[in-house]
């Protein structure tokens, strides 16, 4: 059976312990219903058909459904639950399936939820925080074009995002942009900045967060040091039909990898750019650089 989480039992979360015999089956779920900061640690959830809620989709066994009926305060013989479970559907990047997830049965508290995602809610609360870039802003090329690249100093190194693939799966009027997408046995790499609340700022206007072109999310990435940590990153949310970029993001996205990233996955990205997506321009830039005969 089948659970969508979204507060306290999320990776990194107070009770996330109670999933250690569940299988994660997407950490880019997301249900109808509207999020709450509620009264404590924990969200709070109410239906709702206008908006949606991004969290977790676990397997999980039928001997963890009891422990978590405890946990939310559900129970079939009661008239006044603390939470609701209900059987609901659950959209990931692989489809739509069914899943329990547990309701706030009475009328909201709190603040709705920016961005309607809990663990983003949480983490941007630090002061310093790691950001995961794998697309543009590997290179300070327009950092430094739009006066903030004194904001992106603290460069940590590479970071590999496991259990995702590279796409371009949103458009623009000169071609595709990059993107992050649940994809078992694939893998992303990227640059790994420590970031203020100014620079997030910046990316939350540069990504076109509040026109929903990608949205905020947190990401499980692993360093050099071979330590799994959390980081702030963007994936689209009306994902289309991948098509080519245009060469001058493809050389910025070039540009900036060659400084951190391993050489297999740099070959892979030329190979993508040349003869995928035969990006104009791009293997005579490569030829011009000296880079690749």
């Amino acid at each position: 059976m089948n659970v969508f989480v979204y507060g306290s039992l999320c990776k990194n979360q107070e009770n996330h312990h109670f999933m250690k015999e569940a299988t994660c089956l997407s950490e880019q779920a997301f249900v109808k219903g509207k999020l709450y900061t509620g009264h404590s640690y924990y969200p709070l959830l109410v239906k709702s058909e206008e908006e949606i809620t991004y969290g977790e989709l676990y397997e999980i066994p039928s001997s963890l459904l009891k422990e978590l009926d405890q946990l939310e305060g559900y129970s079939t013989l009661s008239e006044d639950p603390y939470f609701v479970r209900e059987r609901s559907e659950v959209s990931t990047p692989h489809g739509v399936t069914e899943a329990f997830v547990y309701y706030w049965p009475r009328e909201a508290k709190g603040e709705a939820v920016h961005n309607h995602d809990w663990k983003v809610h949480r983490y941007i609360q630090k002061d310093r925080l790691h950001y995961f870039a794998y697309g543009s802003c590997m290179d300070n090329s327009r950092l430094c074009d739009h006066g903030v690249d004194h904001l992106f100093t603290s460069i940590k190194g590479k970071g590999e995002l496991n259990g995702y693939r590279l796409a371009f799966s949103t458009h623009f009027e000169d071609g595709s942009r990059a993107d992050i997408t649940e994809h078992p046995g694939d893998h992303v790499e990227g640059v790994v900045y420590e970031v203020g609340k100014e620079a997030r700022e910046y990316l939350y206007q540069r990504e076109g967060v509040e026109t929903r072109v990608y949205r905020p999310t947190i990401v499980h990435v692993t360093g050099d040091d071979g330590i799994t940590f959390q980081a702030l990153s963007f994936t689209v949310i009306e994902k289309k039909a991948e098509i080519a970029p245009p060469f001058h993001y493809a050389e910025e996205i070039h540009r900036g990898g060659l400084k951190y990233l391993s050489e297999n996955y740099m070959k892979s990205i030329e190979y993508k750019f040349m003869e995928e997506w035969k990006v104009p321009e791009f293997k005579t830039y490569l030829q011009r650089k000296g880079w690749r005969q």
